[in-house]
């Protein structure tokens, strides 16, 4: 009995063995069917990797392609202009890359203004495409997908387009990138043809500028001339009418012209000065002069004037005044005479104080007077040109408004400082203060050539001068000096003449018909003549006195002038003709 039970026991055991063993090779075959399953996704997983990797590696080198090519461009468009050359050679270099079968630029007239460029330029083999292109607000793909455009932009507006054409249209990963490197050639491209156009645009204001600027130039030298000219004939005349015998009422008469004539004298030149500084044509010319001559010019010039008015004029002088200066003293004097005409004109009664002296290495003025005042919401505007306190047509004080702003402008090129105090009704004073250099003591040269003893009685003139009215004060005013010039009407005749006679001085008109003063002048230098010759200008300006120097002539005769400044001019060249100085 317990044998069987034990036999039976067996039996179960072994039943239990192979079941189990059949279980275990059971599990064993389904684990090696999922490991084999998972060895082949391994492997194909490995496979995608591998072919992901490839195309990233295609994706970074198509990009390096890109990058390398819109850099040397960038540096290209920066030093050339868009040009088609330029252009073409840009399309070559992206189609020469394996992924890219074709390019196609078109450039719009707004971005092609003088029409140099192509309007189409293409490379590689293109063909247009016949696919629908899609739009987005920034490219467009084609359906394929194998096409891209990009647009190029001037002032927010389409200007042109760059069309790229694959050889097989890229994955949808790519996009993102071809996108942002065409975005980068776009902007290449608009910045290139945006920055031509901004470059002509400049050249052409600045041409514009130039033209303008010469026609100013021109405008402001024909004006001087013009206005000149004929100012010279009334004040000459005025000149010597005084010294013939009138009636009292005829005397009457030609003060008033003479005083008119002077008026008209101011006024011009206040207008040329302004144009001129307008324009950049006035100069500064520094001499060596004494401020005791040029206080007693104005002390001359304003005699009439306050002995008209009644008023006092008083002159206070510091003894810390240098005794020569170096500087523009025609400048000096030109301010001088405005701010104290100013303090006369707007003065009834009372004083006009003028004080000069010398303060931290500058000249210091002060004109102060009892007039009118200034308001003070006024002030502020004084200085700028054509503004006066009373603009109205019932103004009391005549005058253009320049002065004080011509004032202002001399004062500031020579680097001083002009300021102003007033009250209404308590008069003004106005202070500038022009830095100059103090002149060693050698004793000035006499502009009227003091030292010379030659007599200029019998000198022989020619005068060259087109304008009849300009030769009859001429003669006139030689006539009184005991000298019978000779006339020519322009430099062709003048030529001639000196061909067959010889003269001391000429007096050479500079704007004329036929042949002008200027060619007059240098043809005589070519041919050896070193007699002296005098420009008659009504030009003041720094070209027209360059033109005279530059020509040959040697010393200038500004018209308007007067019978004692022909004289003293005659004296100076005569002196210097015979003693053998240099020209001036």
């Amino acid at each position: 009995m317990d044998n069987e039970k034990m036999l039976e026991l067996l039996n179960r055991k072994i039943q239990r063995e192979k079941a189990a063993r059949k279980a275990a090779e059971a599990l064993l075959e389904k684990k090696s069917h999922e490991l084999y399953i998972a060895k082949q996704l391994v492997e194909e997983t490995l496979l995608i990797v591998k072919e992901q990797a490839e195309k990233d590696v295609e994706l970074l080198q198509f990009k390096g392609y890109l990058d390398a090519i819109l850099l040397d461009y960038n540096q290209a468009f920066l030093q050339d202009e868009p040009s088609s050359i330029l252009l073409q050679r840009l399309l070559d270099d992206l189609a020469s890359i394996d992924s890219i079968a074709s390019l196609c630029l078109t450039v719009a007239p707004e971005l092609n203004v003088h029409g140099h460029i192509q309007s189409v330029l293409v490379a590689g083999d293109y063909v247009e495409s016949e696919d629908q292109i899609h739009s987005n607000s920034e490219f467009n793909w084609s359906r394929n997908g194998a096409h891209i455009i990009v647009y190029l932009h001037h002032e927010d507006e389409r200007c042109g387009s760059l069309q790229f054409t694959f050889n097989q249209a890229p994955n949808k990963t790519w996009h993102q990138t071809i996108e942002k490197q065409c975005r980068l050639f776009s902007e290449m491209l608009s910045a290139a043809f945006v920055r031509q156009h901004l470059l002509e645009k400049t050249i052409k204001e600045k041409q514009r500028a130039e033209n303008s600027e010469q026609s100013t130039r021109d405008f402001v030298a024909m004006i001087n001339h013009e206005l000149r000219t004929p100012l010279n004939g009334l004040l000459g005349s005025a000149e010597l009418m005084e010294d013939s015998d009138i009636t009292s009422y005829q005397q009457t008469l030609l003060t008033t012209i003479h005083q008119s004539g002077e008026m008209l004298r101011v006024i011009i030149n206040d207008l040329l000065d302004f144009s001129k500084m307008n324009a950049g044509m006035l100069q500064l010319t520094s001499i060596q002069f004494e401020p005791a001559i040029l206080i007693q010019t104005i002390k001359h010039i304003f005699a009439h004037q306050i002995e008209e008015k009644r008023l006092s004029f008083v002159i206070e002088i510091e003894n810390t005044l240098p005794a020569e200066l170096w500087g523009d003293v025609d400048r000096i004097q030109q301010i001088l005479v405005n701010l104290i005409g100013n303090a006369i004109k707007f003065t009834r009664e009372g004083e006009v104080i003028f004080s000069i002296s010398w303060h931290e290495n500058a000249l210091r003025f002060i004109v102060s007077d009892s007039g009118c005042g200034i308001p003070l919401e006024k002030q502020a505007t004084l200085f700028d040109p054509f503004t006066q306190v009373d603009n109205s047509s019932q103004r009391q004080f005549e005058g253009t408004g320049l002065g004080l702003s011509i004032c202002k402008s001399l004062v500031d090129k020579m680097e001083g400082e002009l300021t102003l105090k007033s009250e209404l009704g308590k008069g003004a004073v106005f202070t500038a203060t022009i830095p100059l250099i103090v002149a060693s003591k050698k004793k000035l040269e006499s502009k009227e050539c003091a030292d010379c003893t030659h007599s200029i009685d019998g000198l022989s003139v020619l005068a060259v001068e087109d304008i009849k009215m300009n030769q009859v004060i001429l003669n006139m005013m030689l006539t009184k000096v005991n000298i019978q010039p000779d006339f020519a009407n322009d430099g062709q005749e003048a030529l001639v003449f000196l061909e067959l006679k010889d003269v001391d001085i000429i007096l050479m008109d500079c704007r004329m018909p036929i042949m002008d003063g200027f060619e007059t002048t240098r043809r005589l230098r070519e041919q050896g003549y070193n007699k002296p010759i005098i420009a008659l200008t009504a030009g003041t300006t720094s070209t027209e006195v360059d033109s005279c120097v530059n020509a040959g002539m040697d010393d200038i005769l500004h018209k308007p002038y007067k019978a004692k400044d022909l004289e003293k001019m005659l004296m100076k060249w005569s002196c210097s003709s015979f003693s053998g100085n240099d020209k001036v």
